[in-house]
């Protein structure tokens, strides 16, 4: 989906109505602006710093029965040690 924005006298642009309900943005939330190229990507900033982390590493270490059998693991070698 590619929208046209038009800067204004005061170097403005306004976001279509179409963009703003598909991103749930409302007035007052801070877009991050960042420069590659010949493009301007705008992105939401979260409202949140720290729900942009969660979930991030969801899965990384597999099923809670994994990643318990392998604390205990460790904790077994440790013991050992």
């Amino acid at each position: 989906m590619e929208s046209v924005l038009t800067l204004n006298q005061k170097s403005q642009i306004v976001i279509s109505k179409e963009i703003r309900k598909k991103l749930d943005l409302k007035p007052g939330d801070q877009l991050g602006a960042v420069v590659e190229g010949d493009k301007i990507i705008l992105r939401p900033k979260p409202k949140s710093p720290a729900g942009r982390l969660r979930g991030l590493g969801k899965g990384t270490w597999g099923s809670r029965a994994k990643i318990d059998a392998y604390i205990e693991k460790l904790r077994d070698e440790w013991e050992r040690a």
